[in-house]
């Protein structure tokens, strides 16, 4: 396997903040920002799922630069971030998981809000 190549692990997402973010400190204290996202989606040609045609991620964002962010990222607020996708094995009532999240580069509030 070729390692040395540009990364492709990098998306973009414009979607609507579903709950306020949240602000975490990890045991060295740095901060962690956590929000969910809602993301329209076309999934006419997907099977059938519930809800159709929306999406939605966890969203996690580490570092100060994004503690300014948390009064703008409330529910309803549309965003646009870029980022990547992050997997990580975790266990729940001893049952092994693997949770997908997006870790946010940057994220820019616009100006819409929606209900």
């Amino acid at each position: 396997m070729n390692l040395n190549h540009p990364p492709v692990n990098q998306l973009q997402l414009r979607g609507r903040v579903i709950a306020p973010a949240q602000l975490f400190l990890n045991r060295r204290g740095q901060p962690r920002l956590t929000f969910r996202l809602e993301v329209r989606c076309d999934d006419r040609d997907l099977p059938p799922k519930k809800p159709a045609g929306v999406d939605y991620f966890s969203v996690v964002a580490f570092g100060s630069e994004f503690m300014r962010l948390q009064p703008q990222l409330f529910a309803g607020q549309e965003i646009h971030l870029t980022g990547r996708l992050r997997s990580r094995d975790i266990e729940i009532d001893g049952v092994p998981r693997v949770i997908i999240e997006v870790v946010a580069k940057e994220i820019i509030p616009l100006g819409s809000v929606t209900p």
